[in-house]
């Protein structure tokens, strides 16, 4: 079976080809420092906590947005949490 690529298609490829020979990395991978999981967060979680900046990744599931508070659910390697912004 032959497949015939569409001139869009080659010359991405061909872009992607030229990046590689340069030694750029086309597909780069972030780097997002984190110091916290979600099961740490709720295992610790006190209210002397409330304010507290922690650094977290992971998959955005939901989002709510009522009046001045949004809400969020975040889903990273370990479980999920919420998260609460309220605007001033």
């Amino acid at each position: 079976m032959s497949t015939e690529l569409s001139e869009q298609e080659q010359f991405r490829r061909q872009s992607l080809d030229d990046l590689r020979n340069l030694g750029i990395d086309p597909y780069p991978a972030a780097l997002y420092p984190t110091d916290s999981f979600s099961t740490d967060i709720k295992a610790a979680f006190n209210d002397e906590m409330i304010g507290t900046n922690v650094c977290v990744a992971g998959r955005l599931m939901s989002r709510r947005i009522m009046g001045k508070a949004s809400f969020i659910e975040l889903q990273d390697s370990k479980g999920r949490i919420q998260v609460l912004r309220e605007s001033r």
